[in-house]
């Protein structure tokens, strides 16, 4: 689901009572407002839930004691980032400051701006989805083999571009603010 899927949810879910005082002047803006932070919070928590989904799935596999001796010291150190990549992202993601700030101010948002934000949001939920089907991939290959070492190694690098799509994303919610 999109960052303007997300949007629209919560819109539709609004009860009669909202619907009816967004009809008065100043209300609606205002409301408005908590829509766009409710979506936030909801396009966060997807991406959160995948991202801990991922992690889930990779410990279990590792968990079985036969699996577990087959990582010698470098794959152990491959094991080990990741799950440390996979906490950092989550993390920041969870305890992001909700919503989008400079939206909130009195002055209109241009839609074009609205639209990178919402972008940006789905690129999340994209790359953690992505994440959270290697995952799942790399837990069924043989462990310590070339070909799951590679798959590591490019997972990592998944979770290293959701770090960076959070910091662009970021960028793109400061320009809101100017």
């Amino acid at each position: 689901m999109s960052g303007k899927e997300y949007l629209e949810k919560v819109r539709k879910e609004r009860s009669l009572l909202e619907r009816i005082m967004s009809y008065i002047p100043g209300y609606r803006g205002y409301k408005e407002k908590e829509l766009r932070r409710e979506s936030d919070r909801l396009v966060r928590m997807e991406v959160v839930n995948r991202l801990k989904d991922a992690k889930m799935i990779f410990r279990r596999s590792f968990a079985n004691p036969t699996v577990a001796q087959r990582l010698s010291g470098e794959d152990t150190y491959r094991y080990d980032a990741l799950l440390s990549r996979l906490d950092r992202v989550t993390q920041r993601i969870d305890r992001a400051v909700a919503g989008y700030a400079g939206m909130f101010d009195a002055v209109k948002v241009r839609e074009d701006k609205l639209d990178q934000v919402l972008q940006a949001d789905a690129n999340l939920i994209e790359k953690a989805q992505s994440i959270r089907s290697d995952a799942e991939k790399l837990v069924k290959m043989e462990v310590g083999g070339g070909e799951w070492r590679q798959a590591m190694d490019n997972l990592t690098s998944k979770v290293e571009e959701l770090d960076r799509l959070i910091d662009q994303r970021a960028e793109i919610l400061k320009g809101l603010q100017g």
